[in-house]
């Protein structure tokens, strides 16, 4: 541990001695005791009405890890209309987004991220999303001489890329979705011959592959 950490650590140990409420509810988040981090903040933002918006994101992500969704999603649109550009509550509203099947909404979140800082990596994170229900198929008859044979046709509704980036591709690619990825990759590719972009395209057709077996 750097002197720096230590010297945080220990900043924070002195703030949560004193009974500073948001060091303790961050500690309880750290520690992953989430309803608690709920609880601490819960109990105290009623009562101070100009909370510290440190404490409003703390209360937020420990109502998301929560499960809490809902209440969360409120208190993140509250923490963007106080820093319309807090990169914490724009992930995880685009998080909540997906997870919810939105992805066009989810996206918009993402690309605002990376319009205020191209750079960032927090979009490599993991989503959790329920299941979808099971893809709804049509078929068709075809009638011969000797006989009928149904074909099953999968029906995939379009998409729309609301922005196209590197990260973005990744993101279609980790969730399943290699044709989107490779629509991504290779509208980035133009002519360049990017070297990580044709090896991503690469593997992004064999995952496709793989998943049309």
């Amino acid at each position: 541990m750097s002197k720096g950490s230590t010297g945080t650590q220990g900043a924070e140990e002195r703030l949560i001695a004193t009974g500073y409420w948001p060091a303790m509810a961050a500690q309880a988040l750290d520690e992953g005791k989430y309803s608690r981090a709920v609880e601490i903040c819960r109990g105290n933002m009623d009562l101070h009405d100009e909370s510290p918006l440190s404490a409003s994101i703390i209360y937020a992500r420990a109502m998301y890890h929560a499960g809490q969704t809902d209440s969360c999603r409120n208190l993140f649109y509250g923490i963007l209309a106080r820093d319309a550009d807090n990169l914490v509550a724009l992930k995880y509203l685009g998080d909540l987004c997906y997870a919810q099947n939105d992805e066009v909404a989810a996206m918009a979140h993402y690309r605002r991220i990376l319009e205020i800082d191209p750079q960032c990596r927090g979009l490599q994170t993991a989503v959790n999303r329920p299941e979808r229900p099971a893809t709804k198929t049509r078929t068709v008859t075809l009638k011969s001489r000797r006989e009928s044979k149904k074909i099953e046709a999968v029906l995939t509704p379009p998409r729309e890329v609301p922005i196209y980036s590197e990260t973005v591709g990744d993101l279609y690619l980790s969730q399943g979705y290699p044709r989107l990825a490779i629509h991504v990759y290779e509208k980035l590719s133009g002519d360049s011959n990017n070297p990580r972009l044709a090896d991503k395209i690469n593997k992004a057709r064999l995952v496709l592959t793989e998943k049309e077996k």
